[in-house]
């Protein structure tokens, strides 16, 4: 399994709010329709050190592997939805594949 993490933030001029209602809402409904994913976690950010990176958010989904994950955002209609969609309340994005290594299980249901 892995994981593909996205550090997000919003467009200028848009809400801290707008930002969170249009990524949760109408992006997500599109991202959890993906072929192949596994999962979905959105964490908003509360803070951020350092204090300048101003990171909204960070995006996670689970997939079978890499492979499926590019498939799965090179996929149509998806590609061009999500496209689409970015332009509407992202601003910049960073995006990373992770495999975790769990140390300490986080909380059942977390």
């Amino acid at each position: 399994m892995i994981k593909r993490v996205s550090l997000v933030r919003r467009l200028p001029g848009l809400s801290r709010d707008e930002f969170i209602a249009h990524w949760s809402g109408p992006h997500a409904e599109i991202v959890r329709d993906l072929p192949g994913l596994r999962g979905l976690r959105l964490g908003v950010v509360s803070s951020w050190t350092p204090e300048e990176a101003e990171w909204d958010g960070i995006g996670e989904l689970w997939f079978d592997s890499r492979d499926e994950a590019e498939r799965a955002f090179a996929t149509e209609p998806f590609a061009s939805r999500l496209a689409a969609d970015r332009k509407l309340f992202l601003g910049e994005a960073q995006i990373a594949f992770v495999e975790e290594l769990t140390v300490v299980p986080p909380p059942a249901g977390r």
